[in-house]
């Protein structure tokens, strides 16, 4: 697979809103039991705003859809999600990709993994039938989009898709619908939260992924069960010690999103109308979550539903 061909099968995931979330964004297989995926609401006496976890890369088979979601889906007059889900023209993908994520100058990141992340790097990439040369067709990438990227081809590989994720189907329907559409977040923005980070933040994260890859590699579908029966608790959990070490990374990621996040829902509610708002599971569970932010900072509470 060259460079130009791995590049290709992942921007259009990078994207979807961005798979910032690669930890984040799974692929699970189908369940047998019913979803019970959470919703929270607010509301004041003029207005109600929802609030649902997502999966941004999912298998189709999945059926995460309940009547309560749906009920209040379609009682909702605007949609908001993390940032534009789809429609996003590829010329505008590549220019962000190549801004934020490739590397222009200097020695490619792949000089300074350590042997043990070169090792479970090539493991990951033979897993998915490649050969363990393939490591070199991400040579120009940051190490940050190296590993997004890599997360993505195996969520892919598992039978993930960015059309199945939840965000791109609600956008697609409230479009159909002829809802408003709206965003928390520009897609420059949401490329900038890798972007600025330090190289040692970005290899860190990097060699992280690949060992949890391999170490880890039903890591995921654990996390979209915790997910579909609604265990937040456990699901926060699960992905606190997944960044472990990884502070820098955790805060821009999470906590620095978040709190913008609880601003400006908190200026939505001060206003008035029906609002739907879709931002990945992450932003929803553990500490320093979207709710509690709301609730520390400004008094409101969202009630799961």
């Amino acid at each position: 697979m060259t460079f130009e061909l791995t590049l290709k099968r992942t921007i259009g995931a990078l994207l979807a809103p961005m798979v910032v979330l690669a930890i984040f964004a799974f692929a699970s297989p189908a369940r047998a039991q019913a979803a019970d995926v959470p919703l929270w609401k607010l509301s004041d006496a003029d207005g109600e705003i929802w609030l649902l976890g997502t999966v941004h890369i999912m298998n189709p088979t999945i059926q995460w859809r309940s009547d309560k979601i749906s009920a209040a889906f379609d009682a909702a007059d605007t949609l908001v999600t993390e940032a534009p889900a789809v429609d996003i023209a590829p010329a505008t993908q590549m220019k962000l990709v190549q801004t934020y994520g490739i590397n222009l100058s200097g020695p490619s990141f792949l000089t300074k993994l350590s042997p043990e992340a070169r090792s479970n790097f090539e493991a990951v990439l033979t897993s998915m039938g490649q050969p363990a040369a393939a490591v070199n067709n991400f040579a120009p990438y940051r190490p940050w989009l190296a590993g997004i990227s890599l997360q993505a081809l195996m969520l892919q590989a598992r039978g993930g898709s960015p059309e199945a994720g939840v965000d791109s189907i609600l956008w697609r329907e409230a479009k159909a619908k002829g809802k408003s559409l709206a965003y928390l977040e520009t897609l420059d923005q949401q490329m900038q939260v890798f972007g600025n980070l330090s190289f040692e933040d970005e290899l860190a994260f990097f060699e992280e992924s690949v060992r949890q890859m391999v170490e880890d590699p039903d890591m995921l579908d654990e996390i979209v069960d915790l997910w579909l029966t609604g265990n937040m608790d456990a699901l926060g959990d699960k992905m606190q010690a997944a960044m472990v070490g990884q502070d820098s990374l955790a805060n821009a990621l999470l906590l620095n999103r978040n709190m913008d996040w609880a601003d400006q829902i908190k200026t939505m509610m001060d206003g008035e109308g029906k609002i739907f708002i879709a931002v990945g599971a992450a932003h929803l569970a553990g500490q320093d979550s979207v709710q509690e932010l709301l609730k520390e900072k400004y008094g409101l509470t969202a009630v799961r539903q």
